[in-house]
């Protein structure tokens, strides 16, 4: 597996803690080191949970945990993932995954965020894995799951973006590469539509993740998937950058000169025709 270089720690800590030594000024930046320090310091934050764990560095990743197969695994995706985010959203900083042995562990280092029913989740800069979860998921689940959050990593700004575009994007980034048709992806959301049921009413919010969080992810990725259809993917990436910074209504005139109705309506119709003709 190209960049990935697992091996086996007795204490996490310090294997962890060996950096580079004697860089001088002309040498490149590595872009490992912050992931790195990041990682040591989950690592000291839950010592118990490491015992016997793995790393895996990858181009921008570093992985911890357990089993060692999954952890050069994980890796391995990050790499491909980092590629994909990096062509789209542009450099990033790298990330740290943790990949604890149990839910309930996860749990613990995802708090305050949730990982009920998910099979990762990005929190406070990095990404957790849901072992059981993570493990049912196909190889192509697997890596857009692992884009997806790490895509979360890289466009957390100092503004949070409205759910369905931050959800929106993530998954647009996501399903990139997977070469799954618009109703295999939106399967539920399809259904829906094709029973008479209430959907794509308005872009999702938090209450709609909430109570039917499958429909909400795919109407949130076919609203960005529209934005770049319509708009070009440039312009959806400006889209994005601008709602960290300042409210959505200005963020939508200014990069598009649309307001939300106006994408609202588009959308809509958007959506049916590719849940219709796909």
């Amino acid at each position: 597996m190209h960049g990935v270089t697992p091996r086996r720690i007795a204490a996490a800590a310090v294997a962890l803690a060996a950096l580079p030594a004697g860089l001088s000024a002309a040498a490149p930046p590595d872009p490992l080191l912050a992931p790195r320090l990041d990682a040591r310091a989950a690592v000291r934050e839950h010592p118990g949970m490491w015992t016997g764990a793995s790393v895996a560095r990858g181009e921008r990743a570093v992985v911890v945990g357990s089993p060692r197969s999954l952890v050069a695994e994980i890796a391995a995706l990050a790499d491909r993932a980092s590629r994909t985010v990096r062509r789209v959203w542009g450099g990033h900083g790298g990330a740290v995954v943790l990949v604890p042995a149990t839910r309930e562990q996860a749990a613990v280092l995802a708090a305050p965020a949730k990982v009920d029913g998910l099979a990762a989740v990005a929190a406070g800069g990095r990404v957790i894995v849901q072992p059981a979860a993570f493990a049912r998921l196909s190889a192509t689940g697997r890596l857009v799951v692992v884009t997806h959050e790490l895509t979360h990593v890289a466009t957390a700004g100092p503004r949070a973006v409205p759910m369905w575009l931050s959800e929106g994007f993530a998954d647009y980034v996501g399903y990139l590469d997977s070469g799954l048709p618009v109703r295999a992806i939106a399967a539920e959301l399809a259904a829906d539509v094709a029973a008479g049921k209430p959907a794509l009413t308005a872009l999702p919010g938090p209450a709609d993740f909430a109570a039917r969080p499958a429909q909400a992810y795919e109407e949130a990725w076919l609203a960005c998937r529209y934005i770049a259809a319509r708009y070009g993917e440039r312009r959806l990436v400006a889209l994005y950058r601008a709602a960290s910074r300042e409210e959505i209504g200005a963020a939508l005139r200014k990069v598009l000169g649309a307001t939300a109705g106006d994408l609202t309506r588009a959308w809509r119709s958007y959506a049916r025709g590719q849940l219709a003709g796909s």
